[in-house]
């Protein structure tokens, strides 16, 4: 698996496609503004004009893309994947959606003789430059094997999860309880630094109890600062929490604590902090009303 294609350099793709690079793999890259490719030829990447040009070169295909319309629009749109999807090219879609856009792509992609795998990822900016995501595996189980070299070099650990739509259900359920978190978190924030006491001195607590975990001791300091530089953009968690609770609806599954956080990025992103990380609900917490 040594030539690649790889759509979307968003924050996660471009970090993704260049520690391919770094391991040797030959890469071809297009994003819709391609200007966003300049900064992969110094690391030695080609640069395809079309998502259908890329497939058309490389064997296997990975797509990082921002939401299911962006999913979409690549495969089914003028000079997309869908038209060069024949017997021997794999589509690997790494990107965050729900599962019925996954079983969309990967419907019209094998009837025309392609493969398919969904293989979404659990982690963010950091991780994704140090090659240390979870990967969210589902379809053919022989091409999650042949990935499995280039997911080695992009994660630290993959799942295959079954059938089509298992990957993005998963990636759904871990994105819904860690935007839940970051909700409750900020109200712990706030209601320690109302309370007269140390938000930092919380912070120490916490990390020493039952309740430690790597993203209150990451994104804790940065919020006391009120410096939300995206690692993840709220918007996309956002549409990750709607995703979600969707999915709670179709599954008759009552999710209170998901639907209150679901609000509380929606009222973040009304007041336009939808291009800063996720964590910026602290923001809404705090009875902010305007934008950083």
């Amino acid at each position: 698996m040594e030539d690649i294609g790889f759509l979307g350099m968003g924050i996660m793709g471009k970090a993704m496609a260049i520690n391919l690079l770094r391991h040797g793999f030959k890469v071809t890259v297009w994003n819709r503004t391609l200007s966003r490719c300049d900064e992969l030829l110094d690391h030695g990447a080609s640069i395809g004009q079309t998502p259908g040009a890329v497939l058309n070169k490389c064997k296997y295909t990975i797509a990082m893309l921002s939401d299911p319309a962006a999913a979409l629009s690549v495969v089914f749109d003028k000079d997309g994947v869908l038209e060069q999807a024949c017997t021997g090219k794999a589509y690997i879609d790494m990107s965050t959606v729900d599962a019925d856009t996954s079983s969309k792509i990967s419907e019209a992609i094998t009837l025309k003789g392609g493969r398919f795998l969904e293989a979404p990822v659990s982690g963010s900016k950091k991780p994704a430059e140090d090659g240390q995501l979870v990967i969210l595996a589902a379809g053919e189980k022989a091409l999650y094997e042949e990935a499995l070299p280039a997911f080695d070099v992009i994660g630290k650990k993959s799942f295959f999860l079954g059938q089509v739509g298992n990957g993005a259900r998963m990636k759904l359920v871990v994105n819904m309880i860690m935007g839940s978190m970051i909700n409750a978190f900020s109200e712990g924030l706030v209601l320690a630094d109302k309370s007269g006491l140390n938000p930092q001195t919380l912070l120490d607590v916490l990390d020493l109890g039952a309740i430690a975990n790597p993203m209150f001791k990451l994104k804790g300091p940065t919020m006391i600062q009120n410096s939300y530089s995206p690692a993840f953009p709220l918007k996309h968690q956002q549409k990750d929490m709607r995703l979600a609770l969707a999915l709670g609806d179709e599954n008759a599954v009552s999710m209170p604590v998901a639907a209150a956080a679901n609000e509380a990025f929606k009222k973040a992103l009304s007041v336009e902090l939808g291009d800063l990380d996720f964590s910026a609900v602290h923001e809404i917490v705090k009875g902010a009303q305007h934008p950083l």
